[in-house]
């Protein structure tokens, strides 16, 4: 139930998605000439764009700054990939991976592995699609690390879980880290503060290995991509909720 509550909830709760509602909600007030409903409803989305372009790129750097990446460890004992919603169907059908940001969450594992080759190489992801999938993320995530030349002798492929509390629990589950180890955690900078803080939960002693971030140091508001903006308000509201809920359910620290 917590899996589908969450997906529904992000359905009407994304800053874009309301963007949506509120155009549509515009369009039906002229027609029917409720001119001060539409009006309100058009003034409610020039709002969410300005927050957008003014407050995006400065709350998402912040965000990603929690957990800066740190100097290789000396030794290395396990790496975890967290998914991050491959479609494994269309890579049956076309035969070539599909591709979105969390690519280089994959990139960061294998580096990683290359630096440590003993070190297990763990991949968490099965299906985050409300519905089911046939087909887990870790099919992707095989394909690519065979494609890169990585030991299928050192890795892990995790196929049940379907959001980030599931990785970290089934994950610690299937390989039964052992006290003293020394485990990175590579998932996107912006979702690290919520998969860190599962980790504590479950008393998973990780280190944080962020990859794909959104946002540089010294980067400023982008004024002239109102899109980007607007998708990178999303991915920030995202990741408040989401670790929110998460404290309020006891599934994070």
């Amino acid at each position: 139930m917590f899996f589908i509550f969450s997906k529904m909830f992000w359905m009407l709760g994304a800053p874009s998605h309301w963007l949506v509602f509120l155009v549509i909600g515009t369009a039906l007030g002229l027609l029917l000439r409720w001119y001060r409903t539409a009006k309100f409803f058009a003034m409610t989305a020039v709002a969410i764009l300005v927050v957008a372009w003014l407050t995006a790129v400065p709350l998402a750097r912040a965000w990603e700054e929690r957990y800066p990446r740190p100097a290789w460890p000396p030794h290395v004992d396990g790496i975890l990939v967290l998914g991050s919603g491959f479609n494994s169907a269309l890579l049956r059908v076309r035969g070539a991976p599909q591709s979105n940001d969390g690519a280089y969450r994959l990139e960061a594992g294998v580096a990683a592995s290359h630096r440590y080759p003993n070190a297990r190489l763990v991949f968490s992801g099965g299906s985050g699609v409300l519905g089911g999938s046939l087909l887990p993320e870790a099919e992707t995530a095989r394909f690519v690390f065979n494609e890169l030349g990585q030991d299928p002798g050192h890795r892990v492929l995790e196929t049940r879980s379907r959001n980030t509390y599931e990785n970290l629990l089934f994950s610690k589950d299937l390989v039964k880290p052992k006290p003293g180890e020394v485990w990175l955690l590579a998932t996107s900078a912006m979702h690290m503060p919520r998969a860190m803080a599962i980790a504590r939960k479950l008393n998973w002693d990780m280190t944080p290995w962020p990859s794909d971030f959104a946002t540089a140091p010294d980067s400023g508001s982008n004024f002239l991509d109102l899109t980007a903006n607007v998708g990178l308000l999303d991915y920030v509201v995202h990741e408040w909720i989401g670790l929110t809920v998460y404290r309020m359910t006891g599934k994070a620290a």
